[in-house]
């Protein structure tokens, strides 16, 4: 008997297959209305609709073609209203296809007036800056 996808699982892959698309009213249709998105970048912290509407707009502008290919998903309990995985980048910029490794995503779930919504999501890469084993971004 297959598990039935927790919510917060299927609103990662419709965020993915939106973001695939650059279907811009879907993916805001995902979000709760107080939401936040922390992106990969230094400046990347969003609130509410109109900034998330902003990095995803923002993100297309500097690339072609984008894809999040989820690799796994993180085993929580049938009942969790978050879920993260482990996933891949594909970016076309310039022309050129790039593939960025180590994509880690994270979402929250709340439910808004009667449906499951995204109220938190967060994506990063591990700092390459750290040696092997180590901990923080420093030499010595």
């Amino acid at each position: 008997m297959k598990i039935q996808e927790r919510p917060a699982e299927q609103l990662f892959r419709q965020f993915c297959e939106g973001y695939k698309n650059r279907d811009l009213p879907f993916l805001l249709s995902l979000f709760t209305r107080n939401s936040n998105m922390w992106g990969s970048g230094f400046d990347e912290y969003r609130v509410g609709l109109k900034e998330i509407e902003m990095q995803l707009l923002r993100d297309w502008s500097q690339s072609e073609q984008g894809e999040i290919e989820i690799i796994n998903f993180v085993p929580t309990s049938q009942d969790s209203l978050w879920t993260a995985a482990t996933c891949k980048a594909h970016v076309t910029i310039d022309g050129t296809k790039h593939t960025f490794e180590h994509l880690r995503g994270t979402l929250i779930a709340e439910n808004e007036d009667g449906s499951w919504k995204i109220a938190h999501t967060h994506c990063s890469f591990p700092d390459y800056r750290n040696a092997e084993d180590g901990s923080f971004p420093v030499n010595g």
